[in-house]
């Protein structure tokens, strides 16, 4: 079935894209979330809703056991440069060291004045994982669809 205002819907979907990319990105430093992990073990940043309501999501799935989320093994991941040419394999000492700044219990959650705050220098939060579904989700609602195909991948 095709919509009469496919057209304005894309563009809304477009404009969404950058909004969330601009909030979201673990990869563009100057993203709302970019703008956390810059700040880490320095002091709480003050964010938008929709990621606080994204991290707070993430870090509560990274606690739960069992769990295959960890949104906070940004320093692994980018250690390997997933997704990207210059992909590499770290060696298993720079692992270990990273994954000491990998702990979800160490992002600290204000929700009264929707802060986030990364304990300890070098740690880095990537909502990868989540982000994708999320932002799919929001496209949908707020464009009114009742089918669309959106591909947010990259390093699959």
């Amino acid at each position: 079935m095709e919509d009469d205002q496919a057209d304005l819907k894309l563009e809304i979907a477009c404009q969404l894209l950058d909004i969330y990319n601009k909030r979201f990105s673990a990869n563009d430093s100057e993203s709302e979330l970019s703008q956390i992990n810059h700040q880490a073990g320095l002091k709480p940043v003050q964010i938008h809703p929709e990621l606080f309501e994204l991290i707070k999501i993430g870090k509560k799935e990274s606690l739960s056991t069992p769990s295959n989320l960890n949104i906070a093994l940004g320093p692994v991941t980018q250690a390997w440069h997933i997704g990207f040419p210059d992909a590499k394999l770290p060696d298993s000492q720079e692992i270990q060291k990273l994954l000491l700044l990998s702990n979800p219990e160490m992002i600290i959650l204000d929700e009264e004045n929707l802060t986030v705050f990364l304990q300890q220098k070098g740690m880095i939060i990537d909502l990868g994982a989540l982000a994708k579904g999320y932002i799919a989700d929001q496209i949908i609602k707020k464009i009114n669809a009742s089918s669309i195909l959106i591909n947010l991948g990259g390093n699959v």
